[in-house]
Formats: C-alpha cells, sequence, structure tokens
C-alpha cells in the first residue's frame, strides 16, 4: 500500500527526494515484515484480519484526502473524524460518495485488496518460489533495505515519543523527507499533535486565568493600541530602513512629518511563524528559557482591563491542514482562549491584506469602544511574493531591470523574484497606510512588526527560510531571517497629549529587543497594571535590559 502511494505521489508532485523514497520504502518492509511476525506468532486468523481492517482503513482515508483535497492525515483531520456524528457522517456520503476522487479511491483500494486476497490464496506457492535461489537474491536486498529502514523508524518513532510539546512533534514532522503521501507518519504526527497541543493549551489557559483576578487599568482618556504583525519581512528590503527601492514610501512621510519611529535593533524570537505567535502573544521571555505555555496570554489581560479586542487574521485559513497552521490556530482560535481575550474575530480572510482591512472596517464600524486593542495578522510578503499583492498599475511597481545588485548568482529569474518582493513590500507599506488612515483621528498608536524576516538572494543563492536547526546560523544568516523591522506610529490626536511619552519612546530606538517581550511595552502605552508587566523586559522603559542571545541555541 505504502510503496503503491509513495509512487504515486512522486509522479504526481515530484516532491521526495530518492534518498527520501528509500527511507520510505525501508520503513514499510520493515513495518510489513514486525506485522508478519507478530501474525505467524500469536497465530489468530482474526488478529490479521483486523490487521488488514485498520492499514486498509488507513490507507482509503488518505488516498482519498490527497485526491478530493490535496491533503494527508492531519491532526485537524483527525479532530473533525472524532467530532462527526452519525448524521454528519451520512451528509458526507451523500454529498462526497459519487465524486471522482472517491470512485479513484475504490478503484485503488480494490486494486490493492485484489493483490491481497491472491497473495493470501496462493501464500504456498509464493512461499515455494521465494525459497528458490534467485528470488533469494532478490530478497536479501530488499529485506537489508528493511532492516536499514527500520533502525531509521525505530530511531524516528522513538524521537516522536519523548516529544515534550508541540514545538518537538512539529518539527519531528518536518524533518521526514517523505512524510508527503505516507500515511503513518502523518497518522502518528497527529495523534501526538493532538494530545501535546491539549497539554500545552490548558497549561497557558491556566497561566491566564491565574492573574487575570489582578488586572487593572489607569488609563481613563480614549487610546485605540494596534498592533500589526507581517509576515517574512526583510528589513534589508525596506526604504524606511535604507533600500534603494522606494518599498515604503508613506512610512518614510510618516516618519518626516515625526510620527514614526523606526527601530534599529530588534530581533525575532525565532524565524517560523507559529513558533513567534506563539511567544509574542504570550507573557514568557526567551531568553529566559521560559515557554510561552507556562505563561498567560497578553491579549485576555488587555479585556481583562477593559479594552475592547479586536482580532483579524489573513492566515489561519492557509493550508489548515499543515502542521504549522494546526499548532498555532489551535491556541488562536481555541474556544476558551476566544471567550477570554477577544470581543470578536474575522471570519473569513482575503486574497491580499487590503481586503482584511476594509472587512475589518466593514464589520466594526460603529463599535469600537474608547479603549481599544486591535490585532492584525497579514499575509505580508510570505513566499511566493507575488501572490501578495494585486497585479494592478499601482502596485507593480518594480521589474528585474531595477534590481541594480551586481552578485554574480543573479539570474534574470532571481533578478525577477527579488523585484516581486520589493513590489509585495511596497504594497505591505499601503496596507499598513490604510490601517493607520482608519484611525488617524483618533488618538491612536500602531506598533508594526513582522513574525521573522526572510532571505531574498541577499548574499547566497537562496530566496526564503530553512529551520534553524537545519541551516548553519551565521551573521548573515541572522541579519536577514531574524532581524526585523519594528515601526511605532502615533496619530497627531495622541501626539499632542503625550508630547514627553513619545520623546521618551524615540530615545529606545537603538535599544536591543526581541518581540517576545512585546505585552511589556503595549501594558505600559494601555496603563495596564498586572503582575506579569516586567520593566526590566519593556523597551520603553528606564529599567529596560537589553535583550541578546545566542540563536543557535534554538537549534537544540
Amino acid at each position: 500500500m505504502g510503496g503503491f502511494d509513495v509512487f504515486y505521489h512522486q509522479c504526481i508532485f515530484h516532491e521526495n527526494t530518492i534518498w527520501g523514497m528509500l527511507l520510505a520504502y525501508g520503513e514499510m518492509i520493515m513495518m510489513a515484515y514486525v506485522i508478519c511476525l507478530c501474525s505467524y506468532w500469536l497465530r489468530k486468523i482474526h488478529l490479521k484480519v483486523l490487521f488488514y481492517i485498520i492499514f486498509f482503513t488507513i490507507y482509503a482515508v488518505n488516498c482519498y484526502l490527497r485526491l478530493a483535497f490535496s491533503t494527508d492525515i492531519s491532526p485537524k483531520i483527525l479532530l473533525l473524524l472524532f467530532e462527526t456524528n452519525s448524521k454528519e457522517v451520512s451528509g458526507f456520503f451523500s454529498t462526497y460518495f459519487f465524486t471522482p476522487a472517491m470512485y479513484k479511491t475504490i478503484a485503488m483500494v480494490c486494486v490493492l485488496l485484489i493483490l491481497t486476497i491472491i497473495g493470501e490464496v496462493f501464500r504456498k506457492r509464493i512461499a515455494k518460489i521465494a525459497t528458490k535461489t534467485i528470488t533469494t537474491y532478490i530478497i536479501i536486498p530488499i529485506i537489508l533495505l528493511g532492516a536499514i529502514g527500520g533502525c531509521a523508524a525505530l530511531y524516528r518513532y522513538g524521537h516522536l515519543a519523548l516529544c515534550r510539546n508541540t514545538f518537538e512533534a512539529e518539527r519531528w514532522i518536518l524533518d521526514i523527507p517523505f512524510r508527503k503521501g505516507m500515511p503513518i507518519p502523518n497518522l502518528c504526527y497527529s495523534l501526538d499533535a493532538i494530545h501535546m497541543s491539549g497539554q500545552d493549551l490548558t497549561h497557558m489557559i491556566t497561566a491566564t486565568e491565574a492573574v487575570l483576578d489582578d488586572v487593572t487599568c489607569q488609563e481613563t482618556d480614549s487610546l485605540t493600541i494596534i498592533v500589526v504583525i507581517g509576515e517574512s519581512y526583510n528589513k534589508y528590503r525596506s526604504s524606511l530602513y535604507g533600500y534603494d527601492l522606494d518599498t515604503t514610501p508613506y512610512q518614510c512621510e510618516e516618519q518626516n512629518r515625526g510620527n514614526l519611529y523606526a527601530f534599529n535593533k530588534v530581533k525575532a524570537p525565532h524565524n517560523m511563524t507559529s513558533i513567534v505567535l506563539k511567544n509574542v502573544l504570550c507573557c514568557n521571555n526567551i531568553h529566559e528559557q521560559e515557554q510561552w505555555y507556562d505563561y498567560p496570554y497578553f491579549p485576555a489581560i488587555f479585556k481583562k482591563a477593559g479594552y475592547e479586542v479586536w482580532f483579524w487574521d489573513n492566515q489561519y485559513k492557509w493550508d489548515p491542514d499543515a502542521a504549522w497552521a494546526f499548532t498555532l490556530n489551535s491556541v488562536l482560535f481555541d474556544e476558551r482562549i476566544q471567550q477570554l481575550s477577544y470581543t470578536a474575530i474575522n471570519d473569513s480572510g482575503a486574497p491580499y491584506d487590503g481586503g482584511l482591512i476594509s472587512d475589518f472596517e466593514n464589520k466594526t464600524k460603529g463599535k469600537l469602544s474608547n479603549r481599544n486593542l486591535i490585532i492584525f495578522h497579514l499575509g505580508g510578503q510570505h513566499f511566493l511574493a507575488s501572490n501578495q499583492y494585486p497585479h494592478e498599475p499601482p502596485y507593480q511597481v518594480f521589474t528585474a531591470k531595477d534590481v541594480k545588485d551586481k552578485a554574480s548568482y543573479l539570474n534574470e529569474e532571481s533578478r525577477e523574484r527579488i523585484a516581486e518582493y520589493a513590489n509585495a513590500t511596497r504594497y505591505n507599506d499601503a496596507v499598513i497606510r490604510q490601517i493607520m488612515d482608519l484611525v488617524k483621528n483618533q488618538k491612536a498608536l500602531l506598533v508594526y512588526f513582522p513574525d521573522h524576516g526572510e532571505e531574498v538572494y541577499d548574499y547566497r543563492d537562496f530566496y526564503g527560510r530553512k529551520l534553524l536547526a537545519t541551516d548553519p546560523i551565521t551573521p548573515d544568516l541572522i541579519k536577514y531571517q531574524i532581524e526585523i523591522p519594528f515601526v511605532v506610529w502615533c496619530s497627531d490626536k495622541w501626539k499632542n497629549s503625550h508630547e514627553t511619552e513619545w520623546a521618551t519612546i524615540g530615545e529606545a530606538i537603538n535599544r536591543e529587543f526581541s518581540t517576545d517581550n512585546v505585552c511589556h511595552l503595549l501594558f505600559r502605552l494601555a496603563g495596564i497594571k498586572t503582575k506579569v508587566y516586567q520593566s526590566e523586559r519593556d523597551l520603553f522603559s528606564p529599567d529596560f535590559v537589553p535583550q541578546t542571545r545566542e540563536y543557535n541555541m534554538l537549534a537544540l
């Protein structure tokens, strides 16, 4: 079953390497051998039938998911199965049974079932053939491949059993070179991730509820704080930070007006979205080896302090079955977290970030209170950048001809990708202006930063990111993947009544800071009193302690 699936997946998608496929076949041979041994030793016919039923069912489910929805077994799929009642099952079959994907699944399963029946009926003849010398020479390399694959599999699944949290489980599945199209690794990861995410989430909710009784707000005036979390933003591709292409005209304009500060020494806690957001939205400090799930979720503290909290996310429906999406969304959109933290969330995304902001404006018109915390999570410049902006004249500003970099490894295609990234950055700047326009006539503050950076052919022939555990951590990698833009903007109305405080914020632009501590400066700006607040982690406080860390520790 697995061999057929890996071969089919490779023919269609070409995503596995030869080494990955050999490891996959080795693991499947080992698993088949172990199952045969169990059946032989126990000599229970019903056990053998049970094995067939279990594995044919797993295979059929994974096959259908791949054909119908281009996905594999995932935590989200299992949760849906666990939560499905008989009426919903009936509705599913009435809707999806008579579809091409179902027909193909049935055909593929039937072919394998017929081969299995033939094997069982003629197993004595097959056994005689297998004992012949020429057959033995063919079987021995297969068994050796299974032994090698078996050793690797034992190590892998043993490592999964030792995973302590969702981050480690997520890295486990991402490290498997043949994970796509393979039911068993995805099934094992999904079961473990559901278990781990439940534990992590329970701890975080408990930590959040424990601090809410001791929260007050000293801010009596109206105030709207907007936190905008971007995506995959290369600081050195921003004209706000000296890039030669004009990618941030609106932010530069606000900086010249004296209403915007661009901070110079800010880093992300990691280079993966799911890891960053959980650590940014909780009150832990990675520099002190504090885990996000042991600390409160800061939007809940804002809500308890009397702020209306609005959370509009343009990524939560992107590839919802992916490992990173499950581990993040299971936290941000857990039912209890929503009750504790949000006034409202968006119910749909938009093709481009500007549509998300328009949706927020339409849905919340007349509903904002005197004190608001608004959180936007954008698509930003996510790979591929060409998909992140409308292909219309106002945003198709740059072409490959505008890229003046003389690096020898650049060609026409890579220059075009750099130009597309510049266009996405310019569109992102327009979205930031759209957000500013929402509150420009109110007392408002905006804090903008991306989850992490992105390499865009900056010093090598490479575009994107890799797990910190798989890419050598160098000063250049830190510069482009971990260093990020960090912007604070204020409306004229707020600035005129807080001139001293605005000047104090400006004095911090060269302090070293990591965004996993952003909650502390937000508590200060919002006038919130909570025992969670620590002034030495508050970028704008005179007690602030600069935060430096060796990022290779994150790869352990």
